[in-house]
Formats: C-alpha cells, structure tokens, sequence
C-alpha cells in the first residue's frame, strides 16, 4: 500500500488512474478515490439513487466483514491541490482457503521434506562425508608411521586433489623412511664393525705382547746369567746361538706383524703387475725340497706352464709359501703334500693337498684368527706363531680371492681361486 500511495501522489490524475487499474488487477482488489464532496473519480461509473446503500450501477464497494481488508487513505495528484480518499478492499477469503489447503497437505508435505532429507543425507555422505572420513583413516595410519594404505577416490574437485596428495605424501615418506631405516642399519652395522674391530685389535695387541714377552725372557735370563757366569750359562757359545735363534724368531714375528699392519690399513693398495704365478710357485716347491726329504715325506707338483696373473708378487708369494709351509709342517712322516696349479677360462686356481691329516671340524672356523694355534701349548718347536693362516687370509683378500681350508677323503685340501680378466692377465 505504500507503494501503491507513492506511485499515485507523483502522478497526474489519467496516470494515477491506469497505475489504479493494474493494482486491481495484480491484487484482485477494489479501489475507490473520492473527492472531498463525496465525488467518485475512479473507477469511472453511472451512479444510482442514494437509497442504493454504497451500490454505484456498474459497481459495488464490499461491506464491511471479517473476511473483507478494507482501508482508505488520504491521497493527492500533481498538479491538483484538492485532497482525496483512497479506498482500497480486497476479499481474505483466497488466503484462508490456502491456509486451510497447506494445513491439509502438510503431513504429506512434511513426509516429502523428510524424504528429501534423507536423499540429500545420503548424497552428502557418498560425495562429501564419506571421502573426507577415508581421508581422515589414511591420515590417522601415517601419524602412526604406516604408509601401506592408498586411499583410491577420482574426483575433480578439491576432495580429489586433497586425495591425491596425500597418497603422493604417503608414498614420498614411505620412501624416505625405508632410505632411513637402510642408512640406519648401515650405519649400526658400521658401529658394530667398528666395535668388532677394536675388539680385535685389543686382542690382537693383548696377544702380541704375550707372545713377544717370553721370548724377550728368556734371552734378557740368558744373557744375564751368561753375564755374570751361573751355572751351566758359563758355556756361552751355546746360549748365545740359543739367544740369537729367539732373537730371530722374534724378529721374524715383527716382521709378520708388521705385514698384518699394513695390510689392515685403509691406505694400503697392493702393487699390482703381470705375476708368472707358475715360476713363482715352483721356485716356492724347491725351497721346500729339502726339508720334506729330511722328514721322509713326499713333495708333487701338477702345475699349468706360464700361468699369469695380476697380482702383488711379494705378498702373493708370502701367502703361498705359508700355505706350503703348513701342509709340510703338519704332513706325518710316509706321507706326501701335493701342489695343484691349473687355469680356468675365469680364474687361476691352486690346491695344496697334505695326505694323512684331518683337522677337527669345529677347529676350522678359528684357523684363520691370528696367534690361533691347533697345538695347545703354543711350542715355538711344534709350530710357528698361529699369524702364518691370518697372512694369508689378508693377502687373499687383498686380491678378491676365493679360499677354503677343507677335509677331503685323502687329506687337508686348502683352494685358493683367482680372478682375472678376459685376456689372461
């Protein structure tokens, strides 16, 4: 209605009058102006007698009822000083007709809202709820460091992409954390070697000295009761050969010692050249002639002619000669030590065999360990210094050999197998 009165009062009379009829149509309403004489200006009709009681021929104002909205309004036109009455009516009866039909269709009503809740519930959990709690698992299992899930879901909004990343996110510290856990174990099973190392090197330590300290004994006691002529130490040639002899197995012990130390060192690198490994052993064979014809033993050779190899010649030598040296030393007398040097197309391998012997099975493994020794009371007359197996263990290593120290049918078999290349060097 205030629109209504604007519109009219900043209009002239004929186009307040179409504005009138367009409300009446909008609205279903009836409006009347009348003039301050009473005057009917709008709508335009023939009036009747004043006996009518409010009826216009042609027209009729509604009478008051409870179902009827009647007002009227002081109103204006432009362009005319006098002062009318806007009478509007509009009948309440549509309105409470459909106020009578929505309360009849509510429940119906209500049992559709219902419905549609539950549709859009579900559709809300299928599109948003649903991906954001599988989110939520795959985000719970990486907070406890499980990267295994993969959280499938293809979609090309924001849900998607937020997929997406986290399964790339997942994967990445799944990666990182098996690079972790590879450079953590490296890195304990480096501390345990180093452990180990230092370990072996306080006993390696602990045991030179005790093999040093004897010796060093019994020539410091010698030379002192020579010195001041007790007893049978007055016969001072024959002490003095006793001592010079310590005095030699000592220094041949420094020796290997120092052999070991540098073999250990991280900066050692062998001096690598074209080795005749066949001259080289059969120089080893004779040195080692006369001492097996002295215990009444037997000493063959089967070697390939002019065997070549890459190797450090004085270090490949000391290993071998020690490997000789053992299978003599511990062959028994009628027994034979044989050597055994042949070429295959992808090494150079050597057998020693000494007949006759076997070497307990559980006292193979501590061979190799250095100042271990299979006779027990460590006799410099019964055996050498328990380093000769530990040389050789190291020299080998040196050249990536492959080794065994083996029981056969026959005898103690020690292999020892070389690499080389295409060419034969």
């Amino acid at each position: 209605m205030h629109t209504l009165v604007t519109q009219i009062e900043k209009s002239e009379l004929e186009k307040a009058k179409g504005i009138l009829k367009e409300f009446e149509h909008r609205y279903n309403a009836n409006v009347l102006i009348k003039s301050e004489e009473e005057k009917i200006i709008f709508p335009n009709v023939v009036f009747g007698n004043d006996s009518d009681n409010g009826k216009i021929e042609g027209y009729t104002m509604p009478t008051k009822r409870d179902d009827i909205f009647n007002t009227m309004i002081p109103i204006s036109f432009v362009g005319d000083s006098e002062r009318y009455s806007l009478i509007v009516a509009a009948s309440l009866q549509p309105v409470d007709e459909a106020a009578t039909v929505i309360l009849t269709f509510l429940p119906y009503m209500l049992i559709v809202i219902l419905l549609l809740s539950f549709v859009g519930a579900y559709v809300y959990s299928r599109l948003i709820a649903r991906p954001l709690i599988g989110l939520n698992v795959l985000a719970k299992k990486m907070a406890k460091l499980d990267f295994s899930a993969d959280y499938s879901f293809q979609s090309d909004d924001e849900i998607g992409e937020l997929a997406t990343s986290l399964n790339e996110l997942s994967r990445n510290l799944q990666c990182s954390m098996e690079e972790l856990h590879q450079a953590n174990s490296q890195l304990t099973d480096d501390i345990k070697k180093k452990q180990e190392q230092e370990i072996q090197r306080r006993e390696f330590v602990a045991m030179i000295s005790h093999e040093l300290k004897t010796p060093i004994t019994a020539v410091s006691g010698q030379l002192e009761a020579m010195i001041h002529n007790i007893g049978p130490y007055r016969n001072r040639d024959k002490y003095l050969l006793q001592s010079h002899k310590i005095t030699k197995d000592m220094e041949k012990l420094v020796h290997e010692i120092l052999d070991i130390s540098s073999l250990e060192s991280q900066e050692f690198k062998p001096q690598l050249r074209s080795v005749n490994v066949t001259l080289l052993l059969t120089n080893i064979v004779e040195n080692y002639h006369y001492f097996c014809e002295t215990k009444h033993i037997k000493l063959a050779s089967d070697m390939d002619s002019n065997v070549m190899l890459q190797a450090d010649e004085r270090l490949l030598s000391k290993a071998v000669s020690n490997v000789v040296g053992n299978a003599v030393n511990y062959t028994r007398k009628g027994e034979e030590v044989r050597v055994h040097l042949f070429e295959t197309e992808d090494s150079v391998q050597l057998d020693v065999l000494n007949t006759g012997a076997r070497i307990e099975e559980d006292e193979l493994p501590h061979l190799f360990k250095p100042f271990y020794r299979l006779e027990k009371s460590r006799s410099r007359t019964t055996g050498g210094s328990g380093l000769g197996l530990y040389i050789v263990q190291k020299v080998l290593e040196t050249h990536h050999a492959k080794y065994r120290l083996a029981n056969e049918p026959s005898g103690v078999m020690f292999t020892m197998s070389f690499p080389r290349t295409r060419n034969g060097t």
